[in-house]
């Protein structure tokens, strides 16, 4: 019973990653850009996977470029946390973002993903402020 959970929860995670991936790929695929660009950025990849990240100040996880994947973390900052893109695709899940403050905590079968100039922002102030 556990091998058939694992092995469909690897799928699942596969799955995941191939559709960021693909949704990466389809973007540049839309941009105008050189083959030495596309080159550049489907090599530009992120991937936190059951990771603990706790800063003292700031912590900002985003994807210029290419990919980022964070599945089964937890990240942790005193100050502000930034969760996105800035021209590239980011894909969160299974992990929790956490400040002071606030606290977002993305379950298992659910995913916050981010592409092109998107961010979530857990601000100082308390407050989560989402931008596009």
């Amino acid at each position: 019973m556990e091998t058939q959970f694992a092995s469909a929860f690897c799928e699942l995670g596969i799955g995941m990653l191939s559709s960021g991936l693909y949704d990466v790929f389809k973007s540049l695929a839309v941009r105008t850009t050189s083959k030495g660009e596309y080159i550049k950025a489907i090599q530009d990849c992120i991937d936190l996977h059951g990771v603990s990240m706790k800063a003292e100040t700031v912590i900002s996880a985003l994807a210029d470029h290419g990919l980022l994947s964070i599945q089964g973390s937890h990240l942790y900052a005193e100050e502000a946390l930034l969760f996105g893109s800035q021209g590239g695709s980011a894909r969160i899940t299974d992990s929790t973002l956490k400040t002071p403050r606030t606290e977002i905590h993305v379950g298992d079968e659910a995913s916050i993903k981010t592409q092109g100039n998107a961010h979530i922002r857990q601000n100082p102030d308390g407050s989560i402020s989402l931008h596009t």
